[in-house]
């Protein structure tokens, strides 16, 4: 058995996650992806583009470089997570637990950056994975030592390693026949990567890590059989049952596979398109029509000189300023170039392959307030507009929170105490002063509302954190001090009876 084998919907898949992974890390990228999306006209291919020492091959290289790649998938999904998190998440932990929310994984993550990070990955492919792994350094299984511990450290507890979604690469929920409920019994990690050997140099390794409930052949249903888990490097990449061990947490093993699938909108292990692949494809569209009118507007400026009686000359011909054509009677000489017809149209399919581009991704962002557009009506606005990212918000932070559950149980802490809370307000509901000065004119006029409901709505835009009680003493401790109060000029008014002249 190779563990490099790979899942059905995987195959399925992958095209459209590199797509966006590569239209999301921009326009080096892109090209140095050729021909796979920006195909060779039929002159360039003719001429042998595959050689690098053929005319199409310089042909297409030019063509290429004066093509434009435009970031758009990395300004949507930069300003989608920018909204997501323009709020912190609330992340509740068991004490024991309390580490992590520092430093969560290998990378020195926090807890709210593995959720952005999270998002950032719903965002380009739709899927990414959360595995609970041990440190290399085993925790203390002896039972004299296990009870002689009494805090638990961060060496100690499991960490969460994300995976994106090329890397994980098969998998296996059970079967889905008869009414028992099956669990997530296999699934394969492709971890290969860059190593530096003795030399300096960096050469890139194979390696797969295997995760296995109970047999390898069979499908427990939930609650049977052990974790396993092995890793198979490119010497040996044939699966061998022996290679596998059971993970403990000082002396207590799993029955189930910490593993977390994360989707666009949830958590099981059949992938999600991903969301923002419209948005890639318009990318590419616009790549390939801006490499079609820029090759136009080259062959604009390119135009062929052609004469006419001259006959075969050993001198060059010069053109331009110094140069000179010497043409018998009755010869001429002209140039002729592409036509220029199409480049108009050109154009305006690019305007609005652009527009369409930032629609799809505006549409999801839009969610600044309208001139007197009444709260129901702003509030139903947004929800559809960012029904999307709502969503996402919800799914990611379910499965962060799924995780650190699996982490919970392993170490014996209680999995109820774990709650992630997403920001799901994604109104841009700034405060605007003279909102203020209108609430208080319409209550001196006579509107039935107090000042303390006033207050309650400065607390909501975030302009004081302060009790009502509270703002009131620090009011009057502010008056007594003198502090925000300008006293009146008096009104100097003339005396009827006092003679203007009389000090003159």
């Amino acid at each position: 058995m190779a563990v490099d084998s790979k899942h059905p919907l995987y195959n399925d898949m992958l095209d459209r996650w590199i797509q966006c992974r590569d239209t999301h890390e921009g326009e080096q990228q892109v090209k140095e992806k050729g021909i796979t999306y920006l195909f060779p006209t039929s002159g360039m291919a003719a001429d042998g583009m595959l050689s690098d020492r053929a005319p199409g091959y310089k042909a297409y290289q030019a063509y290429k470089g004066r093509a434009v790649v435009p970031d758009l998938m990395k300004e949507a999904v930069e300003a989608m997570i920018g909204v997501m998190h323009h709020k912190p998440p609330v992340i509740e932990l068991p004490e024991v637990m309390e580490p992590l929310r520092e430093v969560a994984t290998l990378r020195n993550e926090s807890l709210e950056m593995l959720l952005r990070r999270i998002n950032e990955e719903q965002l380009v492919t739709g899927r990414c994975g959360l595995l609970a792994d041990l440190p290399q350094t085993p925790s203390p299984t002896n039972t004299a030592v296990q009870a002689a511990a009494t805090t638990t450290t961060l060496s100690d507890l499991p960490y969460i390693a994300l995976y994106e979604a090329e890397d994980i690469i098969n998998w296996d929920e059970g079967r889905r026949d008869g009414i028992e409920v099956e669990n997530l019994n296999f699934v394969a990690l492709d971890e290969s990567e860059f190593e530096r050997d003795a030399e300096f140099e960096w050469e890139e390794k194979k390696k797969y890590r295997i995760l296995i409930l109970g047999e390898v052949d069979e499908n427990e249903p939930q609650g049977l059989g052990t974790y396993r888990v092995g890793v198979f490097r490119e010497n040996d990449i044939t699966f061998n049952e022996t290679d596998l061990i059971e993970p403990s947490f000082r002396g207590q093993t799993l029955n189930a596979i910490p593993f977390t699938f994360i989707n666009s909108c949830d958590v099981v292990p059949t992938p999600d398109v991903p969301p923002l692949l419209g948005i890639s494809n318009l990318v590419l569209t616009i790549y390939r029509g801006e490499a079609d009118y820029r090759q136009n507007l080259f062959m604009q400026g390119q135009d062929t000189l052609i004469t006419i009686g001259l006959g075969d000359t050993e001198d060059s011909l010069r053109v331009g300023a110094g140069g000179r054509i010497d043409i018998p009677t009755g010869g001429d000489a002209k140039y002729i170039g592409v036509s220029n017809a199409g480049i108009s149209e050109q154009r305006s399919a690019l305007e609005n392959d652009y527009n369409r581009a930032s629609a799809k991704g505006g549409q999801l962002l839009d969610t600044t307030s309208r001139q007197k557009e009444s709260g129901d009506a702003l509030t139903i606005r947004v929800a559809a507009r960012t029904a999307t990212l709502n969503r996402l918000a919800l799914t990611g932070a379910f499965g962060l929170e799924h995780a650190l559950k699996k982490i919970a149980v392993w170490i014996g802490a209680d999995p109820n105490q774990v709650v992630v809370t997403p920001n799901l307000d994604f109104v841009d509901d700034a405060f605007v002063p003279d909102d203020l000065v209108k609430l208080m004119s319409a209550k001196n006029l006579g509107a039935p509302i107090s000042v303390e409901t006033i207050h309650r709505w400065l607390q909501d835009q975030d302009m004081t954190d302060l009790e009502f009680e509270e703002e009131i003493a620090k009011i009057e401790e502010e008056q007594l001090l003198g502090i925000g109060t300008t006293a009146p000029e008096e009104d100097q008014e003339d005396d009827p009876d006092e003679d203007p002249d009389e000090d003159a």
